[in-house]
C-alpha cells in the first residue's frame, strides 16, 4: 500500500508489542523512529543487563523492502545493540543521532549492508573499530559524522576504501589523528568538511581531489603551504581558517570557480605588489583574476602590505573580513563599498587604514554590517550616512580620531541594533533623533558636552555607554522606566544632583551600573536592591548617609562605594552577599567595628576599607576571607553578547599596591588578591592565621595602633608582594622566616618599635632605609645603627638596656629641668651676693648703652639722630 511507504513515529511512547506489529507493513520504505519514549511494558523488557536488540521486534524482521531507518534519541534503551541491521538488505540509508547508549554502540556485520550509500551518526559515543569498520561499506556516497566521541587509538585508513564517497562530513567530533595519504584515491569527493577536529599533518592528499566543490578544513592543526590546492579548478567555497598554513594568497587566483574564501588566523601572505599567480605557467603577472567571490575573509595577524588591490576587480561580493592586518596606513577602500552593490557585510577592523572614510555614491541597502573600528581614520563622519546605508544593523567606527559632531541621519536608521562610536574625538551633543530599536548605544571617551536627551527615553536599550565624556546635568528620572536595560555607564562625566529613586524599577534587569567620577550627591536609594546586579560602581561622588542599599543583590561581584562621604557602620548583612570578590570602602567616614560576617564571604579576592575612622580588633577570621584559589575569582565582563554582536564591559577598580594607586582592569584583577585596612585606629594584634591562605598579593595594615609582634606566619604568604605595617606600635624584632618570601618587592616597618632588622639577603637587600624610619630602637642593616650578636648596639655600654644607648625620655626631661633650674640659680646667687649683683646689673647696663649708640651711629639715617 502507498500509504504504508512513509512512517514517521516521533514523539511517541510505545511498548514493544506496538512496535512488533509493524510487521505487517509490508510495503514500508521509510521508518523514523524519532523520540521514542518507554512505556511499563518495555522496561520490563529490557530486562537486568539494559539490552534492547532490534531482535526483540520480530516484525520488524520481514520489512526486506525498507531502505531509510531513522533512530534518533530512543530514550526507552539503555544499550542499544545493532548487530542485526542486515536483516534490512534493502537498507540505503541509516541515520543514528543522539541514541542512549551508555557510552558503548555494539555494530557487527557492516559489510553485508551492501545497498547502504548514506549513514549519518550525530552525538554518539563509540569505539574506534567501530569507525574503522565503517570502511567496509564500499557502497557509501555519503558519510556524516557530527559530535562523536572515540576513543585515542583511532586510524582513518578503512575510510581509504570507500572509493564511491561524494560526500564526506566529520565534524564538532575533536578527533586527534592524522589523514592517510591514501585519502588522495578518494577521487569522488565532491565535498569535504572536516572543521572542528585535532586533525594534524600537511594537505598533500588533497592535491588529487580534483571534483572538490566544498572543502572546509577550518579549526584544526593542518600546516604546509597553500600551493597544494592551486589545482583545485572545481573548488568553489574553501575554509581553512584557524590552522597553521603558511603560503602566498595568489595562489588561489587559479582557482577559477571559487565563490567563497576563508583564510583567516593563518599565516598566509598577501603580496605587497599586488601580483597575481598563473598556475598555467607559474609566473607572476597582473592579470584580474578570473572569478568572481561571494565571500572573502583574511582576518589574521601581522604585517600584510598593501591593501589587496586585486579585490578592485570583484563586483559580487556580499562578505569581507580583512581584519587584524597591518596595511601599513593604506587609505579607507572605499571602493569596495562603490563596486559592490550586493555587500552584506564588512569588516576591516585593526587594519591600519588611515584618511577619511568616504561613502558610494548611491544607497546601499543590503548592508547590513560596517565595522572599520580601531584603524586611524580621522575627519568627519560623514553627515549622509543613515541616507547611504539605511538598513545597517551593525555599525562600529569606534577607536579611531573621527572628530565632528554624531549625524543627524543616524536617526534614520531605522534598522540599527548596535552603534559603536567610542574612543574617538566627536563633539557637539547627543542628537535628539536616534533609532528606536538600538540595543547598544556607546558613544564613550569623546568629547560629548550637554544633557541627556528625553526622546532616548523610549529606546529599548539592553547597553548605554556614555562614560568619560564632559555630560552634564542630572541623571533624568525617566531612565528607570528603561526595563530592558542591563548596563549603564555614565562615569567620568559631570552628572549631579541624587540617584533617582526611579532606578529601583531597573531591581529585574540591571546587571553592570557605573556611575563614577561625577558630582553625584545625596544617599542612596534604600530600595536599589537589585537581584540582577554583578558589579556596581559608585565611587568618587559626593554621597552621603549609611549604606541602606543591595542587602538583597546575593549575586554581586564588585561593589565600590569608594571616596564618598558615607557614614555609619559597616552593614552586618553584607555577609550575605554569598558572590561578592571585590569590597571597597576606602576614603570615607565609616566608623565601628569591621563586621564579622565578612568572614562569610568565601569568595572575597579584594578587601579595601582603608581611610575610614574604623575601630576595634582585626577579626582573625578576616584573613581566612580572602580566596585561595584565583580560578574561583569570577569576573564577568561580557555586559551582552548576542546575535547582533558583543558588548564588553572593563571597569577598572583603584587600588593601593606599593605605596602607589593604579587603576586594575577585569583581566588583571582574577590574579590580585589584597587587604587593606590602612588609615583607620584599629588596636590589638596582627592576627596569625595566614597558612593555609598563600595567594594574597597585598596587606597593608599601616597607620593604625596595632600592637604586638610582627607575626613569623607571614611568612606563609608566599606569593605577597607588598606588606605595609608602618605606622603602628610594633615591638620586637623583625621576624627572620619573611626572608623566604621571595615576590616581596615592597616592605615597610617605619615607625613602629621595632628590635633587629633580618639579613640583608634575597627580597630583603633590595629594601631600604626607608623601610624601617622611625624606629628608634632598630638596629641593623641598612640602617647606620650596627647591632652586636646579641641584638645590643656594638657602641653601647654593657649596662645599656636594649632600648638602646640613650633613655629618649629621661633625655628629653633632663634638658627641660636644666632650662628651669639655670635661671633659679642665676637668680639665688644675685640676691645673696651684693657685690656680684652690683657688677652685673653695671655690666648689663654698660651692654644695653653699647648696642644702642651702635644701632644709633650705623644703622639709623641722620635725620633719626
Amino acid at each position: 500500500m502507498s500509504l504504508e511507504a512513509e512512517l514517521n513515529l516521533w514523539g511517541n511512547v510505545f511498548n514493544s508489542n506496538i512496535l512488533s506489529s509493524l510487521g505487517s507493513l509490508s510495503n514500508l520504505k521509510s521508518l523514523s523512529l524519532t523520540h521514542i519514549f518507554d512505556g511499563d511494558a518495555m522496561e520490563e523488557s529490557i530486562g537486568k543487563n539494559g539490552l534492547l536488540p532490534l531482535l526483540l521486534f520480530p516484525g520488524l524482521l520481514i520489512l526486506y523492502n525498507l531502505f531509510l531507518l531513522s533512530i534518533k534519541k530512543f530514550s526507552m534503551v539503555v544499550n542499544l545493540q545493532l548487530q542485526s541491521l542486515d536483516i534490512f538488505p534493502s537498507l540505503k540509508t541509516l541515520s543514528l543521532k543522539g541514541v542512549r547508549m551508555n557510552r558503548t554502540i555494539i555494530i557487527q556485520r557492516w559489510q553485508n549492508l551492501t545497498n547502504l550509500k548514506e549513514l549519518t551518526l550525530t552525538d554518539l559515543s563509540c569505539t574506534s573499530n567501530i569507525i574503522q569498520d565503517i570502511g567496509t561499506l564500499t557502497s557509501l556516497e555519503d558519510l556524516v559524522i557530527d559530535g562523536c566521541d572515540v576513543d585515542d587509538n583511532l586510524t582513518l585508513h578503512g575510510f581509504c576504501e570507500l572509493r564511491k564517497l561524494q560526500t564526506l562530513a566529520i565534524i564538532n567530533s575533536y578527533w586527534n589523528a592524522s589523514l592517510p595519504e591514501c585519502f588522495s584515491e578518494l577521487t569522488s569527493l565532491k565535498y569535504l568538511d572536516i572543521s572542528y577536529n585535532n586533525f594534524s599533518g600537511n594537505i598533500s592528499m588533497f592535491k588529487n581531489l580534483r571534483l572538490l566543490k566544498y572543502l572546509d578544513i577550518s579549526s584544526n592543526n593542518f600546516f604546509g603551504d597553500i600551493s597544494m590546492l592551486k589545482n583545485l579548478k572545481l573548488l568553489e567555497y574553501l575554509d581553512l581558517r584557524s590552522n597553521k598554513f603558511s603560503g602566498d594568497i595568489s595562489y588561489f587566483m587559479s582557482l577559477t570557480s571559487l565563490r567563497e574564501l576563508w583564510l583567516s588566523n593563518n599565516n598566509i601572505e598577501i603580496p605587497n605588489n599586488n601580483t597575481i599567480y598563473n598556475a598555467e605557467t607559474e609566473m607572476h603577472s597582473v592579470d584580474t583574476p578570473t572569478f568572481q567571490l561571494r565571500s572573502i575573509s583574511l582576518s589574521c595577524c601581522g604585517d600584510g602590505g598593501s591593501f589587496p588591490q586585486s579585490l578592485n576587480h570583484q563586483h559580487d561580493l556580499r562578505d569581507v573580513d580583512l581584519s587584524n592586518i597591518n596595511f601599513k596606513g593604506d587609505q579607507f577602500p572605499n571602493w569596495l563599498l562603490e563596486n559592490n552593490k550586493k555587500l552584506e557585510t564588512l569588516n576591516l577592523v585593526n587594519s591600519s587604514l588611515s584618511g577619511h572614510f568616504h561613502l558610494p555614491s548611491t544607497s546601499r541597502r543590503g548592508l547590513s554590517r560596517l565595522d572599520v573600528s580601531s584603524n586611524s581614520l580621522d575627519g568627519n563622519i560623514p553627515n549622509e550616512i543613515g541616507a547611504k546605508l539605511p538598513s545597517l544593523l551593525v555599525l562600529n567606527m569606534s577607536n579611531n580620531f573621527f572628530g565632528g559632531g554624531i549625524p543627524i541621519s543616524i536617526g534614520d536608521m531605522i534598522s540599527l541594533k548596535l552603534l559603536d562610536f567610542s574612543n574617538n574625538r566627536l563633539r557637539g551633543g547627543i542628537p535628539r533623533h536616534l533609532p528606536m530599536g538600538l540595543f547598544i548605544f556607546d558613544v564613550s571617551n569623546n568629547q560629548l558636552f550637554g544633557d541627556i536627551p528625553s526622546s532616548m527615553e523610549s529606546m529599548s536599550l539592553l547597553a548605554l555607554d556614555l562614560s568619560n565624556n564632559t555630560l552634564f546635568g542630572g541623571i533624568p528620572r525617566w531612565m528607570g522606566t528603561m526595563s530592558y536595560l542591563e548596563v549603564l555607564l555614565m562615569a567620568n562625566n559631570h552628572f549631579e544632583g541624587p540617584i533617582p529613586v526611579e532606578f529601583c524599577e531597573l531591581n529585574y534587569s540591571l546587571k553592570f551600573l557605573d556611575l563614577s567620577a561625577n558630582n553625584l550627591s545625596g544617599s542612596l536609594p534604600s530600595c536599589f536592591n537589585s537581584l540582577s546586579l554583578t558589579h556596581v560602581y559608585l565611587s568618587r561622588n559626593k554621597l552621603k548617609g549609611p549604606i541602606t542599599s543591595f542587602f538583597n543583590s546575593s549575586g554581586l561581584v564588585t561593589l565600590d562605594l569608594s571616596n564618598n562621604h558615607l557614614i555609619g557602620n559597616i552593614p552586618n548583612w553584607i555577609g550575605s552577599l554569598s558572590t561578592l570578590s571585590y569590597l571597597l570602602l576606602n576614603n570615607n567616614y565609616f566608623e565601628g567595628g569591621i563586621p564579622v560576617q565578612l568572614c562569610e564571604l568565601h569568595l572575597l579576592r579584594l578587601i579595601d576599607v582603608s581611610s575610614n575612622n574604623l575601630s576595634g580588633t582585626i577579626p582573625p577570621c578576616l584573613m581566612n576571607t580572602i580566596s585561595n584559589d584565583s580560578s574561583r575569582a569570577y569576573f564577568d565582563n561580557s555586559g551582552y553578547d548576542g546575535s547582533i554582536g558583543s558588548f564588553y564591559v572593563d571597569v577598572p577598580i583603584k587600588f593601593t599596591m606599593k605605596c602607589i594607586s593604579y587603576f586594575y582592569k577585569a583581566t588583571v584583577l582574577t590574579y590580585l588578591s589584597g587587604i587593606d585596612l590602612s588609615c583607620n585606629k584599629l588596636t590589638g594584634e596582627i592576627p596569625h592565621q595566614f597558612q593555609h591562605y598563600r595567594d594574597i598579593i597585598v596587606l597593608n595594615f599601616s597607620h593604625n595602633s596595632l600592637i604586638g609582634p610582627i607575626p613569623p606566619t607571614l611568612a606563609d604568604l608566599s606569593q605577597i608582594e607588598s606588606l605595609d605595617l608602618s605606622h603602628n606600635h610594633l615591638s620586637g624584632n623583625i621576624p627572620s622566616q619573611l626572608l623566604g618570601l621571595h615576590f616581596l618587592s615592597f616592605f615597610n616597618v617605619a615607625y613602629n618599635k621595632s628590635g633587629t632588622t633580618p639579613q640583608m639577603t634575597g627580597q630583603f637587600a633590595t629594601f631600604e632605609e626607608s623601610s624601617y624610619l622611625g624606629n628608634l630602637f632598630l638596629c641593623g642593616e641598612p640602617l647606620p645603627k650596627n647591632c652586636s650578636i646579641d641584638g645590643s648596639s656594638s657602641s653601647m655600654p654593657k649596662n645599656a638596656t636594649d632600648k638602646g644607648f640613650i633613655d629618649i625620655e629621661f633625655f628629653y626631661a633632663s634638658f627641660v629641668g636644666s632650662y628651669i633650674v639655670m635661671p633659679l640659680c642665676i637668680a639665688m646667687v644675685l640676691y645673696i651676693n651684693p657685690y656680684w649683683r652690683q657688677a652685673w646689673f653695671y655690666h648689663v647696663e654698660a651692654a644695653t648703652m653699647s648696642c644702642y649708640y651702635f644701632v644709633l651711629d650705623h644703622i639709623l639715617p641722620k635725620r633719626f639722630h
